[in-house]
């Protein structure tokens, strides 16, 4: 089996990226008004994330909080970004790091250029970012949510208060995942 941008080996069944191809972007918003909008089962989403060489994020946000969950499906999948910026995109997306980050179309359009010029690079960018993205340790979401939520949390809370939980308890569980224990005289159902 072959296609333009891979072949399966017969013998072993492995599925490589063919080195003379064209390079391969997705995109999780349209790029038009006039666009055709495919679904994916669940299972075959990661396969075709790996064929791609580059993922295009258009994902913006009128509250600037929300993160794209389109890239997260990308970086899941080692697939580096070009994202447009908005407030709290640094959160996901590292400029230069695990992708790029642009303002407007002559931008993209210029970062598209500079990443495929030489296409394909094993030393290229869009290689250097993939291989950050497999490095990188990502926090799990409690991990996460005591380096960055609880601080704000315990700052806002005042200590006499009696749901609020001392810094020790915090420090203690180091992020794990805890049962409530249940008031004092009564049971877990």
């Amino acid at each position: 089996e072959r296609s333009a941008f891979m072949k399966r080996d017969a013998g072993s069944g492995l599925v490589m990226r063919l080195h003379e191809r064209p390079a391969l972007l997705v995109s999780s918003t349209g790029w038009t008004e006039k666009f055709e909008q495919l679904t994916l089962d669940g299972h075959n989403l990661p396969s075709l994330v790996w064929s791609v060489d580059l993922g295009v994020c258009l994902h913006t946000s009128s509250s600037g909080l929300d993160l794209p969950m389109k890239v997260v499906d990308m970086f899941g999948c080692c697939l580096p970004v070009c994202a447009v910026n908005f407030k709290c995109l640094h959160e996901l997306v590292k400029h230069e790091e695990n992708g790029l980050v642009f303002e407007d179309s002559e931008e993209l359009a210029a970062q598209l250029q500079m990443l495929f010029s030489n296409f394909p690079d094993p030393e290229g960018k869009v290689n250097q970012f993939r291989k950050n993205l497999r490095e990188s340790q990502q926090l799990r979401w409690d991990e996460s949510w005591v380096q960055t939520v609880l601080p704000l949390v315990m700052d806002t809370l005042k200590p006499q208060d009696p749901c609020c939980p001392s810094r020790s308890f915090f420090s203690e569980s180091q992020g794990k995942p805890f049962r409530a224990a249940p008031p004092s005289g009564q049971k877990l159902k």
